[in-house]
Protein backbone atom coordinates (compact mmCIF):
# COMPACT_ATOMS: atom_id res chain seq x y z
CA UNK A 1 0.00 0.00 0.00
CA UNK A 2 1.28 3.56 -0.66
CA UNK A 3 2.11 5.56 2.33
CA UNK A 4 1.13 9.46 2.97
CA UNK A 5 1.23 11.39 5.30
CA UNK A 6 -2.47 13.49 6.82
CA UNK A 7 -1.89 15.85 10.10
CA UNK A 8 1.42 15.04 10.27
CA UNK A 9 1.26 11.22 10.42
CA UNK A 10 2.31 8.57 8.25
CA UNK A 11 -1.06 6.40 6.80
CA UNK A 12 -2.43 4.23 4.11
CA UNK A 13 -5.87 4.23 2.78
CA UNK A 14 -8.40 1.40 1.69
CA UNK A 15 -11.36 1.04 -0.11
CA UNK A 16 -13.82 -1.02 1.78
CA UNK A 17 -17.93 -1.13 1.36
CA UNK A 18 -20.66 0.43 4.20
CA UNK A 19 -22.35 -3.54 4.95
CA UNK A 20 -26.35 -1.55 4.82
CA UNK A 21 -25.49 -0.37 1.02
CA UNK A 22 -22.17 -1.81 -0.56
CA UNK A 23 -21.07 2.14 -1.00
CA UNK A 24 -17.19 3.09 -0.55
CA UNK A 25 -16.11 3.58 2.72
CA UNK A 26 -12.53 4.63 2.68
CA UNK A 27 -11.04 4.51 5.58
CA UNK A 28 -7.11 5.83 6.49
CA UNK A 29 -5.02 3.55 8.84
CA UNK A 30 -1.93 5.13 10.98
CA UNK A 31 1.00 3.44 11.36
CA UNK A 32 0.02 3.09 15.75
CA UNK A 33 -2.92 0.90 14.11
CA UNK A 34 -5.35 3.29 14.46
CA UNK A 35 -7.76 3.36 12.01
CA UNK A 36 -10.30 5.90 10.86
CA UNK A 37 -13.47 5.95 8.26
CA UNK A 38 -13.38 9.01 6.81
CA UNK A 39 -16.07 9.18 4.57
CA UNK A 40 -20.10 9.21 5.66
CA UNK A 41 -22.85 6.63 4.62
CA UNK A 42 -25.96 9.01 3.85
CA UNK A 43 -27.42 6.65 2.43
CA UNK A 44 -28.14 8.57 -1.07
CA UNK A 45 -28.66 6.85 -3.94
CA UNK A 46 -25.72 8.39 -5.52
CA UNK A 47 -23.19 7.14 -3.80
CA UNK A 48 -21.48 3.98 -5.34
CA UNK A 49 -18.09 1.68 -5.25
CA UNK A 50 -16.35 5.46 -6.64
CA UNK A 51 -18.77 8.44 -5.15
CA UNK A 52 -18.75 8.73 -1.84
CA UNK A 53 -19.30 11.83 0.86
CA UNK A 54 -16.11 12.64 2.96
CA UNK A 55 -16.42 13.33 6.44
CA UNK A 56 -15.12 16.57 6.48
CA UNK A 57 -17.43 17.29 9.97
CA UNK A 58 -15.05 14.68 11.38
CA UNK A 59 -12.01 15.02 9.70
CA UNK A 60 -10.93 18.48 8.65
CA UNK A 61 -8.52 19.29 6.00
CA UNK A 62 -9.65 15.80 4.35
CA UNK A 63 -10.74 17.56 1.30
CA UNK A 64 -6.95 18.84 0.88
CA UNK A 65 -5.05 15.89 1.95
CA UNK A 66 -7.33 13.85 -1.10
CA UNK A 67 -6.82 16.65 -3.57
CA UNK A 68 -3.07 17.41 -3.11
CA UNK A 69 -2.63 13.25 -3.07
CA UNK A 70 -4.42 12.95 -6.23
CA UNK A 71 -6.88 10.48 -4.59
CA UNK A 72 -10.02 12.48 -5.95
CA UNK A 73 -11.91 15.38 -7.45
CA UNK A 74 -15.05 16.88 -6.01
CA UNK A 75 -18.31 16.57 -8.14
CA UNK A 76 -19.60 20.12 -7.00
CA UNK A 77 -22.48 18.46 -4.69
CA UNK A 78 -23.35 19.03 -1.21
CA UNK A 79 -25.99 16.58 0.80
CA UNK A 80 -27.05 17.85 4.25
CA UNK A 81 -27.08 15.87 7.47
CA UNK A 82 -27.97 16.82 10.41
CA UNK A 83 -26.48 20.34 10.82
CA UNK A 84 -24.12 19.40 8.32
CA UNK A 85 -23.51 19.50 4.74
CA UNK A 86 -20.80 16.85 3.53
CA UNK A 87 -19.39 17.00 0.03
CA UNK A 88 -19.57 13.97 -2.66
CA UNK A 89 -15.97 13.14 -4.40
CA UNK A 90 -14.92 10.53 -7.14
CA UNK A 91 -12.73 8.77 -5.54
CA UNK A 92 -9.68 7.50 -7.81
CA UNK A 93 -9.60 3.86 -5.65
CA UNK A 94 -7.13 2.38 -8.00
CA UNK A 95 -4.89 5.28 -6.71
CA UNK A 96 -4.70 3.57 -3.32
Amino acid sequence: MKKYVYNGKSVTLSAEEYRSNNTLALMLHYDDGETEVITVNLQEPIQSSSLAYLDTNNQPGIEKFIQKNGLGLPMGVLTQSGFFKYPLYTIFTSEL
